[in-house]
């Protein structure tokens, strides 16, 4: 460390510039802000990401001729050289397949008595990560009830697939499901192909864009004229912002313009607010925002939730 204490232990994982590790003589695991590590010594390969976007397995020494350093070991490639604040990314890749996937769950409930509503809302996922492939699963549900007799419901899940190739460069799929009784909508199905691009990532925040084509199938209720399918081209954007302490802020924003139809478009946007707690829990806050210019449907054009909740990572 800075302050030439030494720790010795399991490094579990580095991730969002704070660094968590187990030692025989600690209950709990240290939470380690990474800007306050010196050196790095492991005698087990790791899952290693550099702020310049390499990605491998390897180890990690001190450079015993330059204290500014450290000294990587890639399997099957020559060592390299870079500061300590430029990984950004580290997990142990000797673990069991299962020790790879991270997951959450978080859920939300809200009583009112002046107009006898109820709502309940829950979200979670679940996420693999590896030198070649990222996956990622999801699930989002909202149900409102008001005087005990008008019901409605939002229900969005899906998944995403990530290759990486190159430095900076991934190739995208993903398959999305959304229901919204505000929107008439029984269905939307939205099948995406792309290419992005990492455009930077550090112990701050990560940026990435996208782009590509999409399939989409809709089906809305009672309004079979608005039902349908078309070839899509889209645009998205992800920013992550953690380096404000426990806190962690992250948004993704869609543009969906149907290749047949200039004059329709769609939006997805999507705002998270997650403040650490003891014992991995976080109290979070979600903003959730969908328009569509679609002219055929009865329903709203645009939907919005706004949630808070409590949750668990593990």
């Amino acid at each position: 460390m800075k302050n030439d204490h030494v720790l010795i232990g399991e490094i579990k994982v580095m991730e969002n510039g704070i660094l968590k590790m187990k030692t025989e003589y600690s209950e709990s695991d240290f939470l380690i802000e990474w800007d306050e590590v010196k050196s790095l010594t492991t005698n087990t390969q790791f899952i290693i990401m550099l702020s310049h976007n390499y990605r491998f397995n390897g180890t990690i020494t001190a450079d015993p001729n330059n204290s500014d350093y450290l000294i990587l070991y890639p399997e099957g490639g020559s060592k390299m050289f870079a500061k300590s604040q430029e990984i950004v990314f580290l997990k142990s890749f000797e673990d069991a397949f299962s020790d790879r996937i991270s997951a959450n769950i978080d859920v939300g409930i809200s009583i009112t008595k002046a107009s006898n509503t109820q709502q309940l809302n829950a979200s979670g996922g679940i996420s693999y990560l590896g030198t070649k492939l990222q996956t990622d699963l999801y699930v989002n549900t909202l149900n409102n009830v008001v005087q005990d007799t008008i019901e409605t419901n939002r229900d969005n899940y899906g998944t995403s697939l990530k290759v990486f190739f190159g430095k900076k460069w991934y190739v995208l799929g993903a398959a999305d499901f959304l229901k919204s009784d505000e929107q008439n909508l029984d269905l939307r199905t939205t099948i995406q192909t792309g290419i992005g691009r990492d455009i930077t990532r550090n112990n701050k925040l990560y940026l990435v864009i996208s782009a590509g084509l999409a399939l989409n199938a809709e089906k809305y209720t009672n309004d079979e004229k608005a039902s349908g399918e078309s070839i899509e081209s889209f645009a998205e954007s992800e920013l992550k912002v953690y380096g404000i302490k426990d806190l962690t802020l992250s948004t993704k924003f869609q543009y969906f313009s149907i290749i047949a139809q200039n004059d329709r478009h769609r939006m997805n946007f999507t705002f998270d607010a997650k403040y650490d707690l003891p014992l991995d829990f976080y109290i979070g806050g979600n903003i959730t925002y969908n328009f569509d210019s679609n002219k055929e449907t009865s329903g709203s054009r645009s939907d919005y939730v706004i949630k808070s909740s409590v949750g668990w990572k593990f």
